[in-house]
C-alpha cells in the first residue's frame, strides 16, 4: 500500500474509533464515544448497575432489543467485573460496526458490489444503493435516519448469504445496538474518501493495525511506568499485533508451500515467477500427493496476509495441474487447502473477507462453500450450565458429554493462549475411546450408531457407520454437533445464542488443532516472559519449556507440533534472539547429557532441516523504528538433517529500511541464481550488492 494512502487510511480509522468507541485526550481523560452514549441511553453504564428495564419508558422496540442483548452479554461474562464486561461490549460493538462499514467500502472500491457507502452529490449526498432505496421506497427514507439503517441491514443480509456470516451476520448481537444517526452519517462521510485509499489488497490489514495503534501505545506505556504490570487478557491483542511486510510473506510462502510443490513437481515452471524463491536450496524431498490434500495453516493469521499469498500460489498450481474452472479452483482452495486461527475475532473477520475478495476477483460469481477460519476469543462463561441444558434437550448426544466437557474446560483461557492451546490430545483420546465402544457395540452388519437420530434444521446428513475410519467418524460427529450448535446460535434467547457461538468455535478450534499440516507459516506474537500475564506464563513454562523465554519461541515449538512429521514444513518470521542467546540454547539443540531424559523437542538443529534463512536484523518492519525488533526469516522441514545437508542463508543486517532489505534480498537471490553452479561450493564468494552476504553450511 502506498505511503500516502496509508496515512489517509490511518487518519480515517482512528477517527472512526474515536467517534464510535471514544478516546483519551492528551491529559489522559476519557471521552466516551457514540456507542457508550447510546448504551447509557438504554440504562447501561460502566460505573453503576444497570437500570431495571421496566423503569425505562422511552425505548422503542429496536432499543428494547438492544438492551436485552446488552444484558445477556454482560451476564454471560461470568467472573468479570461489571465495568469490564460493559467496556468489552462497547469495544466489540464499535469495532463490529466500523469493520462492516470499512469492509463494504473496500468491496465497492474494488468493484465487487454496487456503491453503498460512497456518497455522491449526483445522488443527493447519498450512495448509489441508498439513492435507489429513496426512489423505490421513499417511505423507508422518511425517518430521522433517512433510511440508512434499512439499506445497511439489507446489505448485511446479502453479504451473509455470500458465506460471510462471520463478518456480516445480520443477527449478530453486537449490531443490535445501532450507532446514533449523526455518528453513523459522520462515519460514512469519513469513508467517502477516494477509492485509492481502499483498493489495495492489504488495506483492511492496515486498517486493523491502525485501529489498535493508540491502545497498543497505552499498553506499553503502562508496562513501562507501572511496577509489576503485565500484558494479559485482551491487551495481548493490541500489544502483539504487527503487520507483516509483503516481502517477508512472499519469501516465507514461496520457500515453504512453493518449495513443497517444486519438491513434488521438479519440472514445474511455476517457480520462475517467484521472485523470492531460493531455486537451488538443499531441500527435503516430498512424495507426490493430490493438490486438494495439501494443507496450509497460519496459526496467528491476523488479517490473512500469509493466506492471501498462499491463495495466489495455490491458484497457479491448480491451473498448472489442469484445472480450468475458476469457481471450482477457488472453492477447492478455501475448502481444502487453507486454514487460519487467530486470537482476535476482528482479525479473522478481515481475513475471511480478504480471501473472499481475492476469490471474487478470480471468479466474479463465486460464493464459497466454507472458509476455514476460527478465532479463539472464546469466553467459556456459564457454558457448563448451557451444556447440561443442551444435553437434556439432545439426550442422544449424552455419550459425547465427557468429550464436550473436556473441550469447554480447555477453552477457559483460549482467548489468551490462541493456537498455543493444546486441546487436541485429551479430546482425541476420549473420541478414540468413544469410537471403539461404538464399533464394539455395532459389530456385525454395519448399522447406525445412536447419535443425533432426530432431524432438525439445518437437516442432518446420514449418520456415521461403524466400520468407517476414525477420521471419517470424527468428522461426521463434529459436523452434526456443529449443525446443532448452529441452531442454538440462532436461538431467540440471547444466552443460548452466545453458548451456541462458543460451542461452534470450540469444536472448530479442536478440529483445526487436531489436524497436522503440510505447511505452517506465520508471524507469531513477540513477548518476553517478564511481560507475560500469569495464565500465559504458566502455560508456556509448563508446556513449551525450551521456548519459555518469549512467546514467539513457544510458537516455534507449537508450529512444529502442528506440521506433519517427515514432510511438513514450517516458515516463520521471528526475532533473531533464538539463534544467539544462551537462554535459547535448549531450543537450538539440547546438550548430549539431556537427550536421554528429554520428552519434548530436542532442539531445532537436531530435529529439523533448516532449508533457507534470511537474517534481517533491525529495520525490517516499516512500522517499527530502530533496534526494537531484530528479525530473521526461516523455512525448515520437520525432518532430521542429513549429514551432508547445507542451508542457504542471507545476511542483510546492514540495510536500515524494509524497502532496502527487500531490494537487496531480491538482488542476492538473482545473484545466487546466476551463479547456481557455485551453490554447493562457496557461497561466501558470491558478488552480492550492498554488503549482503550469502552462505551455505550444515546447521
Amino acid at each position: 500500500m502506498e505511503s500516502q494512502a496509508k496515512s489517509q487510511l490511518k487518519t480515517i480509522v482512528l477517527k472512526l474509533r474515536h467517534i464510535l468507541e471514544g478516546h483519551y485526550d492528551a491529559q489522559g481523560a476519557w471521552h466516551p464515544g457514540d456507542i457508550e452514549d447510546r448504551l447509557a441511553f438504554l440504562g447501561v453504564r460502566r460505573d453503576r448497575p444497570c437500570l431495571p428495564l421496566e423503569s425505562i419508558s422511552h425505548l422503542d422496540e429496536a432499543d428494547l432489543q438492544a438492551r436485552r442483548v446488552a444484558d445477556a452479554y454482560i451476564q454471560d461474562q461470568v467472573g468479570w467485573l461489571h465495568e469490564k464486561a460493559v467496556v468489552h461490549f462497547i469495544q466489540e460493538t464499535a469495532y463490529t460496526w466500523a469493520n462492516r462499514l470499512l469492509a463494504l467500502r473496500c468491496m465497492e472500491a474494488r468493484g465487487l458490489i454496487d456503491e453503498i457507502i460512497l456518497q455522491k452529490e449526483s445522488y443527493g449526498g447519498r450512495s448509489l444503493k441508498h439513492h435507489r432505496l429513496a426512489r423505490q421506497n421513499p417511505e423507508a427514507c422518511s425517518g430521522g435516519d433517512d433510511g440508512l439503517y434499512s439499506v445497511l441491514a439489507e446489505e448485511f443480509a446479502r453479504r451473509a448469504d455470500d458465506r460471510l456470516r462471520q463478518l456480516f451476520d445480520p443477527h449478530d448481537p453486537l449490531v443490535a445496538l445501532r450507532p446514533g444517526v449523526a455518528a453513523l452519517k459522520q462515519c460514512i462521510g469519513l469513508l467517502s474518501a477516494p477509492d485509492e485509499v481502499f483498493t489495495a489488497p492489504d488495506a483492511l490489514g492496515w486498517a486493523y493495525q491502525y485501529w489498535n495503534t493508540e491502545e497498543k501505545n497505552r499498553v506499553f506505556d503502562r508496562v513501562r511506568t507501572v511496577k509489576g504490570a503485565k500484558i494479559a487478557n485482551s491487551d495481548i491483542i493490541a500489544a502483539t499485533q504487527l503487520y507483516t511486510e509483503p516481502y517477508m510473506v512472499k519469501y516465507l510462502v514461496q520457500n515453504s508451500l512453493g518449495a513443497l510443490w517444486m519438491a513434488m513437481h521438479p519440472d514445474s515452471g511455476l517457480c520462475r515467477s517467484w521472485q523470492y524463491h531460493v531455486h537451488d536450496a538443499d531441500r527435503v524431498p516430498a512424495p507426490v500427493k493430490p493438490l486438494e490434500q495439501i494443507t496450509f495453516l497460519d496459526p496467528c493469521a491476523g488479517s490473512g496476509h500469509f493466506l492471501l499469498e498462499a491463495f495466489d500460489l495455490l491458484y497457479a498450481m491448480y491451473l498448472e495441474a489442469g484445472h480450468t474452472d475458476p469457481e471450482r479452483i477457488c472453492d477447492a482452495i478455501l475448502t481444502h487447502n487453507l486454514f487460519g486461527i487467530d486470537i482476535d475475532e476482528r482479525a479473522i473477520q478481515i481475513a475471511g473477507l480478504a480471501l473472499y475478495m481475492k476469490a471474487r476477483e478470480k471468479a466474479p460469481g463465486f460464493r464459497p462453500t466454507r472458509i476455514n477460519l476460527v478465532a479463539t476469543n472464546v469466553h467459556a462463561g456459564s457454558n457448563k450450565n448451557h451444556l447440561a441444558a443442551f444435553l437434556k434437550k439432545h439426550p442422544e448426544a449424552e455419550a459425547l458429554k465427557a468429550a464436550l466437557g473436556l473441550i469447554f474446560d480447555s477453552l477457559v483461557h483460549a482467548g489468551e493462549l490462541g493456537s498455543l492451546l493444546q486441546i487436541e490430545e485429551p479430546v482425541e483420546k476420549e473420541f478414540h475411546a468413544l469410537k471403539s465402544r461404538h464399533d464394539t457395540r455395532s459389530s456385525g452388519p454395519p448399522q447406525q450408531i445412536g447419535l443425533f437420530l432426530q432431524k432438525t434444521k439445518p437437516e442432518q446428513r446420514s449418520l456415521p457407520l461403524s466400520g468407517q475410519s476414525y477420521d471419517q467418524w470424527k468428522d461426521g460427529i463434529l459436523e452434526r454437533l456443529n449443525d446443532h450448535f448452529r441452531v442454538e446460535s440462532a436461538a431467540p434467547d440471547f444466552s443460548s445464542r452466545f453458548f451456541g457461538e462458543t460451542a461452534e468455535k470450540g469444536l472448530t478450534l479442536f478440529d483445526f488443532l487436531s489436524r497436522r499440516y503440510d505447511v505452517v507459516a506465520t508471524n507469531p506474537p513477540y513477548m518476553g516472559s517478564k511481560n507475560m500475564g500469569p495464565v500465559v506464563k504458566h502455560y508456556v513454562e509448563s508446556r513449551f519449556v525450551s521456548g519459555k523465554r518469549d512467546l514467539y519461541a513457544a510458537f516455534i515449538l507449537r508450529c512444529l507440533e502442528l506440521a506433519k512429521p517427515e514432510t511438513g514444513r514450517v516458515a516463520m518470521v521471528t526475532q533473531q534472539s533464538w539463534m544467539f542467546l544462551r537462554s535459547f540454547a535448549d531450543l537450538r539443540a539440547l546438550d548430549a547429557d539431556k537427550l536421554d531424559t528429554a520428552t519434548g523437542c530436542k532442539g531445532i538443529l537436531r530435529e529439523t532441516t533448516i532449508e533457507t534463512l534470511a537474517h534481517l536484523g533491525p529495520g525490517a518492519f516499516g512500522e517499527i523504528s530502530g533496534e526494537v525488533v531484530n528479525t530473521v526469516l526461516f523455512c525448515l522441514a520437520k525432518k532430521e538433517p542429513s549429514d551432508d545437508h547445507r542451508l542457504t542463508a542471507f545476511r542483510l543486517i546492514g540495510p536500515k529500511s524494509p524497502e532496502e532489505k527487500d531490494r537487496l534480498l531480491r538482488q542476492a537471490l538473482i545473484a545466487l541464481q546466476d551463479d547456481k553452479n557455485q551453490v554447493y561450493k562457496n557461497f561466501r564468494d558470491l558478488p552480492l550488492p550492498g554488503g549482503a552476504q550469502c552462505w551455505g553450511d550444515r546447521p
